[in-house]
């Protein structure tokens, strides 16, 4: 049997007992002028269309289980009474009382068998000599896909018929600007003041290449892709990563442009996986008439061409012109394992990293989660006993009211993250007050990249070997008009164990609390910087660290353990002082970016730290220093218990003058804090648990 369609046409031998069954796809079929009788082979040919396609070659046996434009299956019923079932047979039979509505099927499917041994048993019917010519409705485009089973030739792109080239083209078009045309664009805009939304060029490149050297008049847009992809971040929302207010309102008219063009180093084609494919996606909005696409060649070839109109931020050598000079940095310490050190930023104003500022991607998606206050369970209260601030939050309307606070106080340390590190990364100047030079310069003593300490509140280590550094990331932090004083700080490295305890020696601290485990989820949270002394004393520089006991109050397999170590701290170069005692309470129930199971268990541990501080002051002729708190970072649980155990003293002090607070202490507390050392308090679950500890406690549900 031979079988001709005209759309899509292909072939199949004389011998062949079944069909094939062709699903509508995006490609339009017509037969192979080089083979015309190749038997089970079929060309598939793209269909007419302004976009350029690829000419594909299938062979019938190789076609995988998942095709992405036809599906070829072999059917078990013969071909005949399958088109008797399905269309119908073109005849002329007098009997037949459907004939009137076979004709009208036949104007959409016409059918013309060619039967060469004819149809036995029923004289009734004419079988028309002419080649058989089914027509099919027009096939509609869809997307292609690369079949899994197909070796991964150009990783990435889609293919859209097994083993040939790829199909990469955009079902989005966008313009495609040359470098004169740009130019132009950018030479009116100059020369007419009038035509200020002429253009908005946009760089996608780095802060520190556009820092460096960019096109005239463009801003700089550094958005992880991640970020782009996202149909929730929206153009809009871009203005949120811009540093510059000037740039906010530059970028804020984006709609009432007449031309948007991207650009990024030398992206020559748009393809869908480019980052700038996806941002021009987001100024596609009824309310934008312009034009809008990138820079052919990107700002490479622009340079090349139109060196004039480019323009450099920043010198690579000192000047008296207003511009940074470069640092060196002043670090001789090898890293210690496990470190997450940060870039050293050698030239003043360049932003790291766009990532290392964590709000640039835990707030482009706005409020997300609300989390209501936990009471206790059957307990029952009067009004009286809590603040004003409290009762508005127990409320129905009190989670959302908790999640806005808290957006608030992490939009604002956005904000001064974002300017201190625009106008000054390494120096304190009136504009931005907040520096985080050190930090940055001795990257291998942080634990992670993105929690440094401020410089106008770290701690400094006093004594010095020759060629070390005074830096320890640890930071004092204090609430206002609260006594109570802490030395907040990040888990101690291997590298930082001299540090650490020379903070205790030279703070006079007589109290650690531990807020975490050594290892969660398989990853160290916390080294263990007294193991070494545990059978002999041992020494971390000047110090001797000599391990006295350890105790706990239950099995350390439950989330309220706590285990209290004491160590007897000496320094060999003031043998004239005595040693000190040395008290650390390690807390085993409280799970990173988590709580602990209840708050009963954090102020248990507050009690137990507050009654061993004071039992310090007492027995100590000389002043002692602040508790020392830390967790792995030393922010997010760290920030809440010292916020719970400052808010509880705040409020003591009030109640005592008899006095109600309508201001919201606990937000007042972590704001304060954050002005101190970053992301104090770093999650919203830990930020309403403040407010729960604090509740129970008022309540006597502790």
């Amino acid at each position: 049997m031979s079988l001709v369609c005209s759309s899509p046409k292909f072939e199949v031998s004389n011998d062949q007992t079944s069909y094939f069954n062709m699903m509508p796809g995006s490609y339009m079929a017509t037969p192979a002028s080089d083979k015309p009788h190749s038997p089970g082979y079929f060309d598939i040919k793209s269909k007419p269309s302004p976009s350029q396609t690829p000419y594909y070659d299938v062979t019938k046996p190789a076609s995988p289980a998942q095709t992405p434009f036809f599906d070829c299956e072999s059917m078990q019923t013969p071909f005949f009474e399958q088109l008797q079932q399905m269309h119908g047979i073109r005849h002329t039979n007098t009997n037949n009382e459907n004939s009137n509505n076979n004709q009208q099927q036949f104007q959409q499917f016409q059918f013309n068998l060619n039967i060469k041994n004819g149809i036995n048993g029923n004289p009734g019917i004419t079988i028309s000599q002419l080649p058989f010519t089914p027509k099919i409705p027009s096939i509609q485009r869809r997307s292609s896909t690369k079949p899994s089973s197909l070796p991964s030739t150009n990783k990435g792109k889609p293919y859209s018929m097994p083993g040939l080239s790829p199909y990469n083209s955009a079902t989005t078009t966008f313009e495609e600007y040359s470098l004169d045309n740009v130019a132009n664009l950018i030479n009116q805009k100059l020369s007419n003041s009038s035509t200020p939304n002429l253009v908005l060029l946009l760089d996608l490149r780095s802060f520190s290449m556009y820092t460096a050297n960019h096109i005239k008049t463009s801003l700089n847009i550094c958005v992880p892709s991640t970020l782009l992809k996202r149909c929730s971040f929206s153009a809009d929302k871009i203005t949120d990563t811009l540093v510059s207010d000037g740039d906010k309102d530059v970028f804020k008219d984006w709609p009432k442009y007449e031309n948007i063009i991207l650009y990024d180093s030398e992206t020559d084609t748009l393809s869908e996986t480019c980052p700038l494919f996806h941002l021009c996606k987001k100024f596609r909005s009824p309310v934008c008439k312009a034009k809008i696409g990138y820079l052919k060649g990107g700002f490479t070839a622009f340079h090349k061409k139109y060196e004039g109109l480019c323009e450099k931020t920043l010198n690579d050598t000192p000047s008296s012109s207003g511009t940074f000079p470069r640092r060196r940095s002043l670090m001789n310490r090898k890293p210690g394992p496990f470190t997450c050190p940060t870039p050293i930023i050698e030239i003043s104003g360049v932003n790291p990293f766009f990532t290392n500022i964590r709000q640039n991607i835990e707030l482009s998606s706005g409020i997300t989660e609300t989390i209501p206050i936990r009471l206790p369970e059957g307990a029952v209260f009067d009004n009286s006993q809590i603040p004003a601030f409290m009762r508005d939050i127990i409320g129905d309307n009190g989670k959302m009211k908790l999640a806005e606070s808290f957006h608030e106080i992490e939009r604002i340390e956005q904000r001064r993250l974002q300017s201190l590190m625009l106008h000054n990364s390494n120096q304190v100047t009136p504009d931005c007050p907040f520096s985080i030079s050190a930090g940055m310069e001795k990257g291998t003593k942080n634990r992670y990249n993105n929690i440094w300490p401020y410089d106008h509140a770290r701690v400094k280590i006093g004594e010095c070997k020759e060629g070390d550094c005074d830096y320890v990331n640890a930071s004092f932090v204090q609430a206002e008009k609260c006594n109570k004083r802490y030395i907040a700080t990040q888990g101690p490295l291997p590298a930082t164990y001299e540090d650490f305890w020379k903070v205790i020696w030279e703070q006079n601290s007589r109290v650690i609390v531990m807020l975490t485990k050594e290892e969660e989820a398989g990853r160290i949270q916390c080294h263990r910087y007294w193991s070494e002394c545990t059978i002999n004393p041992c020494r971390f520089g000047p110090i001797v660290l000599q391990f006295i006991s350890e105790s706990s109050n239950g099995s350390m397999n439950k989330n309220n353990t706590i285990v209290t170590r004491k160590f007897r701290l000496s320094h060999t170069n003031h043998p004239e002082i005595p040693a000190r005692e040395i008290t650390q309470l390690h807390f085993l129930g409280w799970p990173d970016f988590g709580i602990p199971d209840s708050p009963n268990h954090i102020l248990n541990l507050i009690d137990i730290a507050n009654f061993t501080q004071s039992q310090a002051v007492q027995s100590s002729s000389h002043t002692v220093g602040p508790m020392v708190v830390h967790c792995s970072a030393g922010c997010g649980r760290t920030g809440a218990f010292c916020t719970i155990d400052s808010t509880l003293s705040l409020l003591n002090e009030i109640r005592e003058q008899g006095l109600d607070v309508s201001q919201d202490l606990v937000q007042k507390v972590v704001l304060k804090f954050r002005e101190q050392r970053l992301s104090m308090v770093q999650t919203l679950r830990q930020y309403v648990f403040c407010y729960e500890a604090v509740l129970w406690k008022l309540i006597g549900a502790a």
